[in-house]
């Protein structure tokens, strides 16, 4: 049996838990790293997206102040890259 690439088993993936990589906010995932920086991608995750609200988990309090010092940052590069989403604000919750 031929090994999949890494692409591949990404593909299925989103297959299976059908998810639609066209989706706005799937591409964000996708993005996420270079959105928020590479020091805070495992410690700020998205967590939702309501009525132009951006909600972002982090792991620790530590982790939100970063995530509130780049805030105006982070809000331009998601209006530069989905403009269609319309995020105005972005909130941040502490917990795992």
């Amino acid at each position: 049996m031929k090994e999949k690439t890494t692409q591949e088993v990404l593909e299925l993936l989103l297959h299976r838990l059908k998810i639609d990589k066209t989706n706005p906010v799937s591409k964000i995932h996708q993005l996420w790293g270079e959105i928020v920086g590479e020091d805070l991608l495992l410690n700020a995750q998205l967590y939702d997206l309501k009525r132009g609200v951006l909600v972002i988990k982090v792991t620790h309090p530590t982790y939100a102040s970063m995530v509130m010092l780049r805030r105006k940052a982070i809000l331009e590069r998601l209006k530069e890259r989905f403009p269609e989403l319309k995020i105005t604000q972005i909130q941040v919750r502490s917990g795992t």
